[in-house]
């Protein structure tokens, strides 16, 4: 990254800068070698000449910013996507990656909070981002809320009932649920809806 890194400036010294392909390469590699503040001062440098960032680019900041800094830090950046709008409005991808790294962090209900906001911007969710949800509920104890966010996003997302309660069944199982678990893969069965064989092999 070092070494890039000098390449680049030594590009600006001949009035020669990276385009958006170059800046997010650059960005993702600072962000993955742990370097959130030299990634931070290159997201700065693309306004500066004029390359002005995109949802991916966004998204890339945002993915090190909740791996290695603080989940306040992560919403005001993710508020400063919603805000800016147009190309850099967030999407289901830059969602979910945000929802993930809550829940990796034990904050569920914040994660929670994001979903609604993800439905605020006029943004559904997709199977990753409630199965993710879904199994970070039960791991915590709080199977109603994974029953009431299945409910939710089915009606109104319409994400598949089978991902949603196949998941549900192997978050079930894990917690030793087991009881649970068989009985709501009979009512799966009864009612029609399918099971999504990855969930159940799992």
């Amino acid at each position: 990254m070092d070494m890039a890194d000098k390449l680049m400036k030594e590009m600006g010294l001949i009035d020669l800068y990276p385009d958006m392909i170059a800046y997010v390469v650059m960005i993702k590699g600072f962000c993955n070698a742990g370097r959130l503040e030299d990634s931070c001062v290159m997201f700065q440098a693309m306004r500066w000449h004029g390359c002005f960032p995109n949802a991916v680019v966004y998204s890339a900041l945002l993915e090190g910013i909740c791996r290695y800094g603080s989940t306040e830090k992560a919403l005001d950046f993710l508020g400063e996507m919603e805000k800016e709008g147009g190309s850099c409005c967030p999407n289901v991808i830059t969602y979910t990656s945000v929802i993930q790294s809550f829940c990796e962090k034990g904050q569920t209900m914040e994660a929670l909070r994001i979903l609604d906001r993800m439905g605020a911007c006029g943004c559904a969710p997709n199977h990753v981002t409630v199965i993710t949800l879904i199994n970070r509920l039960c791991a915590e104890g709080h199977v109603e809320e994974a029953y009431k966010l299945i409910d939710k996003v089915v009606a109104v997302d319409g994400v598949s009932d089978g991902d949603c309660y196949s998941s549900l069944v192997v978050s079930l199982i894990r917690i030793n649920k087991l009881d649970e678990a068989e009985n709501l893969f009979r009512k799966m069965l009864a009612s029609g809806a399918k099971p999504d064989s990855v969930y159940v092999d799992a």
